[in-house]
């Protein structure tokens, strides 16, 4: 049997994990957990994602860009280890995607289209294989996640054109109402633009959409109050992704887009995160417009919490 030694790069996330993990016991022995209900555990994990996102200092040089990508990716292979879901590599209107289904399920006739997180700037189906997963166990469909064009080297509207290309695929093959949009973070502002853009084109709208922690507006830069792991930092991506356009042009920041004529709509969101005033504010524009939006905040929860069930309460 070979011994397997680990690499440099996992023995500093051992020793950063040690480390992390002594420092969150000593404050809750004195101060007890940040949030009720949060576990030792839990804790520490969400610490450990702030050192990993939440600096926002690193410049985005090509370099550093790729390995950006390529750990974040790195994050959809838990997905193998929970043994539930079978993922499938395809092509859809020209872009790389992957279905996800259901391992031990036979899937329903429905389809939701999923529209990956990383704020325009990383993530693809490889990244979000989990969250994926979920959905498709959990509501037993099959998930279709697409390989958009990302943003230094595609600034807005390519991801939405991508979006749009993909929803047209599925409307060739499926009824409006057996579709649901859904996105997280980014892919939740993007979910809303790509609706939008459906809508102007004289599209059918889906039965329904799901936006889980959605960056909505990019001319914002929302405070962290200290629980969440992201901060929102315009000059790495918001910049990077409006490109030429102003931050509030509504393409860029869907928020200030008219959502009337949009479907039935849940707005998920954690009641500590960074975006949650952009959920709320938007679940109250889209209720204005008529479009029936129901919105859910989960007290003491973070942004994308449901793609941490394994830890999450």
């Amino acid at each position: 049997m070979r011994l397997r030694i680990p690499n440099r790069d996992q023995r500093r996330l051992y020793r950063q994990t040690a480390e992390t993990f002594a420092q969150v016991a000593w404050r809750r022995a004195r101060r007890g957990p940040k949030q009720p209900g949060w576990s030792l555990r839990y804790e520490t994990f969400i610490e450990m994602l702030q050192v990993q996102f939440g600096s926002g200092s690193e410049e985005l040089t090509p370099k550093a860009l790729a390995r950006m990508r390529k750990e974040f990716d790195a994050i959809g292979k838990v997905e193998d280890k929970r043994d539930r879901s079978v993922t499938e590599w395809t092509e859809v209107a020209g872009m790389r995607a992957a279905w996800v289904t259901p391992k031990r399920a036979a899937p329903g006739e429905g389809i939701v289209l999923y529209l990956h997180g990383g704020g325009y700037i990383v993530g693809s189906p490889k990244s979000h294989r989990g969250i994926m997963g979920s959905i498709a166990v959990n509501a037993s469909v099959r998930v279709l996640g697409i390989d958009y064009r990302l943003a230094p080297e595609h600034a807005c509207p390519a991801a939405i054109e991508d979006a749009l290309r993909a929803y047209r695929w599925v409307l060739e093959r499926y009824q409006p109402n057996q579709i649901v949009v859904a996105g997280d973070s980014a892919g939740g502002g993007l979910t809303v633009a790509t609706l939008i853009a459906a809508r102007d084109a004289g599209l059918p709208m889906p039965a329904g959409a799901v936006l889980i922690s959605a960056w909505l507006d990019l001319s914002e830069t929302p405070r962290n109050h200290g629980y969440d792991y992201i901060t929102i930092d315009d000059t790495i991506a918001a910049k990077r992704y409006g490109g030429s356009r102003p931050l509030d042009d509504p393409q860029v920041s869907p928020l200030y887009a008219d959502p009337k004529g949009l479907p039935p709509m849940l707005v998920i969101a954690g009641g500590v995160e960074t975006l949650v005033d952009q959920s709320i504010r938007f679940a109250r524009r889209a209720q204005q417009a008529g479009v029936a939006a129901q919105l859910h905040v989960e007290p003491h929860e973070i942004h994308v919490y449901p793609a941490f069930f394994d830890l999450s309460p």
